[in-house]
């Protein structure tokens, strides 16, 4: 039986080994700022490929 298409229209998912430490760090920061681990994570993706743009700016 396949599986039925998600709501917010992402197809892809993506799992990461961290140690204990490194999860409740994360964990513990998206419930400070309200967010899923999820949200964490593609926010500071976002930092990181604005650093990278920024980086390649000013070359």
């Amino acid at each position: 039986m396949p599986r039925k298409p998600t709501l917010d229209g992402k197809d892809s998912s993506l799992r990461i080994r961290m140690s204990p430490e490194q999860k409740e760090k994360l964990v513990s920061y998206a419930e400070r700022h309200y967010q899923t681990m999820g949200n964490v994570i593609f926010q500071a993706l976002d930092i990181l490929y604005a650093r990278e743009e920024q980086k390649n700016n000013k070359e």
